[in-house]
């Protein structure tokens, strides 16, 4: 039999009565017999995965067929082999990797480094430039936004790979390696460090920096993380750290809880925890934050606990107990129920369950069960706790819309929502299809204030349009608030209220729709997907408008002359699915009996409200 190339990728054809496995390898006639501790599991390819080949392989087992390491392909069809038959050419599965690694337009990403060079060159990106994908194509190029160009970076999505994105709050300063940041100094320096108060579209980090009135911007490739951990931080073993970490935890297990006790150099920290004595350090991408035991939170044991740390001493697993006391080492004193005296506990074998308030508003979980006319989504308020025996069993009572009997449960299968108050102004969510009491000759555009409040949260809403009282139910409704402040990524269009803005119209017009891209001294940037440079206005010249998302479906606007790039055979009773949507707007939309998408401007597009033959009136509440 021909030798085994380590790193192969095979299928399971079976397994045998002794736990042998039958492994169906492409390169092989016959199935390699061999024992589970010789393979692992790796990720299986599916059809519709992008894959492209590995820049390890020098020659493809079934050659290149005229394509490169630069070639994306999707695949079609996987033979029973497990030999990869994407639209380019024939793979063996060893030899592809996912390539999209399930990119898509948001994702922050850089060259990898394998890369010997970008498909369409390097210009003036480095390996060290960390972008923004914004723009993604059927034959896998792909536009990236990098804050120091003014026009996207043309690539193949095999060139590049995830980075960590940012995040508002994070605090960051210039690598030490940079002698000159991209977007220069401003009067700061290495030892310069501040928070992260905005990011920009194209990932710009506007830098909040003490003593200083403006926002210090900076590349992101220029920037690196501080620690976001501080002494008295909760910690707990990422999960997809391996058996041993940066600094050995020993004993410490990955649910095991530990606090920080002190903060090193180089990201270590020194952890302390009740579980073993003495500090130990780890790094701190090792580790997660945790949410710390309180005085006063309502605690039970962990399910699957087999015994707590110190042993069971009178507690049962369903015994429920209340926070007294808590170490500095994370060691918690419990008041339990029923058990004389304070319960000395390891906070990794309790965990914190949720209690509310009579009055509290709350929603059924995704995950609880249906139960008579609620389902998952469904919004209430509670109305009582249950007791037994002078304690209580974990059972909330909560009145539902629309239902007599109240609905008896355990917390953990609530969440609690903002409570909805007389004077509100609020609107039908655009998913529902079909309100529950009806629409009384409202529409999703309709906007109420709420003039009553039922004990079982149903909402009486006083309209314009409307003589008497409407009825909903409040896991139907959003509220509208006032005048919202646009943020970056919001998409926005100029208020019909403005006549001409402040630095003129240029293409844009009242219809048109685009995205915010960057703000600063009460100005905006905003993206339109026909525009090659961002649109300047004053923030109070535009309003928020809902975004296109995937999935959604459309057809064209009516009484359209023409679309932005064409019909494109398609006309106004066209109906379509939205597949993917660019950062500045631009939808590809996939219409029924055309083979490749339709490009289009938002403005040129409305939702289609139809509901399809197989949709439900209303199946479920939105999230």
């Amino acid at each position: 039999m021909e030798s085994i190339t380590p790193g192969s990728v095979g299928v399971v054809y079976s397994i045998r009565p002794d736990s042998s496995l039958l492994l169906g390898l492409c390169y092989l006639s016959n199935p390699w017999l061999c024992e589970p501790e010789e393979v692992e599991h790796v990720d299986p390819f599916k059809i519709g995965h992008q894959v492209c080949v590995k820049r390890s392989i020098a020659e493809p087992r079934y050659g290149w067929g005229g394509e490169t390491h630069h070639s994306v392909g999707k695949i079609i069809d996987i033979e029973s082999e497990a030999i990869l038959c994407p639209d380019i050419c024939r793979a063996n599965p060893r030899s592809s990797s996912y390539v999209c690694l399930c990119l898509q337009v948001g994702d922050w990403v850089r060259v990898k480094a394998t890369v010997p060079s970008p498909k369409y060159g390097w210009e003036d990106v480095t390996r060290n430039s960390i972008g923004v994908v914004h723009s993604l194509e059927e034959d896998g190029d792909m536009g990236v936004a990098f804050c120091f160009r003014s026009k996207l970076f043309l690539c193949s999505v095999a060139d590049v790979e995830k980075a960590q994105p940012f995040e508002v709050g994070e605090k960051v300063h210039v690598l030490p390696s940079i002698t000159e940041p991209r977007l220069g100094w401003s009067n700061e320096t290495a030892a310069t460090i501040g928070a992260i108060s905005r990011i920009d579209m194209d990932g710009t980090l506007n830098v909040k920096v003490s003593g200083r009135n403006s926002l210090w911007k900076v590349a992101p490739g220029d920037a690196e993380r501080l620690s976001a951990f501080e002494v008295g931080d909760w910690v707990r073993l990422k999960p997809s750290v391996g058996s041993r970490p940066t600094y050995d935890w020993n004993s410490v297990g990955k649910i095991s809880i530990a606090v920080v006790h002190s903060i090193q150099d180089s990201g270590y920290l020194e952890l302390a925890g009740c579980f073993r004595k003495g500090k130990w350090l780890t790094h701190n991408t090792d580790i997660d934050k945790v949410q710390p035991f309180k005085i006063g939170h309502h605690v039970r044991f962990r399910a699957g606990i087999s015994e707590p740390k110190w042993g069971w001493r009178d507690a049962k697993p369903d015994s429920r107990g209340i926070i007294a006391g808590v170490h500095a080492d994370g060691e918690v004193r419990v008041a339990i129920f029923g058990v004389p005296g304070l319960w000395r506990g390891d906070p990794a074998d309790l965990e914190i369950e949720q209690v509310f308030e009579v009055g509290d508003w709350v929603r059924l979980k995704n995950d609880a069960d249906d139960w008579k006319s609620l389902k998952p989504g469904s919004i209430g308020v509670v109305h009582g706790i249950g007791y037994e025996d002078d304690a209580w069993d974990g059972t909330i009572h909560v009145a539902f819309c629309g239902e007599q009997e109240r609905w008896i449960g355990f917390s953990s299968q609530l969440e609690g929502v903002s409570r909805f108050v007389v004077g509100q102004r609020v609107r039908i969510r655009g998913c529902i299809r079909q309100p529950r009491f009806g629409w009384s000759n409202h529409n999703h555009s309709s906007i109420g204030t709420i003039s009553s409040i039922d004990a079982d949260g149903k909402l009486r809403i006083h309209t314009p349009a409307g003589a008497r009282a409407w009825l909903i139910d409040p896991a139907e409704v959003e509220k509208v608030e006032e005048e919202e402040e646009v943020c970056i990524g919001d998409w926005v269009k100029v208020k019909e209220s403005v006549v001409t803005p402040t630095y003129q119209w240029g293409d844009v017009n009242h219809n048109s729709i685009g995205v915010a891209h960057r703000a600063g001294d009460g100005e905006l940037w905003v993206s339109f997907c026909f525009c090659e440079r961002l649109w300047l206005c004053k923030g109070w010249e535009v309003e928020k408008v809902r975004p296109f998302r995937q999935g959604d479906r459309v057809r064209i606007r009516p009484g359209l002359v023409a679309p932005r790039w064409g019909w494109g055979m398609e006309t106004y009773a066209s109906k379509g699915e939205v597949i993917g949507v660019d950062a500045n707007g631009k939808l590809r939309i996939k219409f029924r009996w055309r083979d490749r998408l339709w490009v289009g401007d938002p403005a040129d597009v409305i939702l289609d409200d139809t509901p399809s033959p197989t949709e439900a009136s209303n199946g479920g509440f939105c999230s």
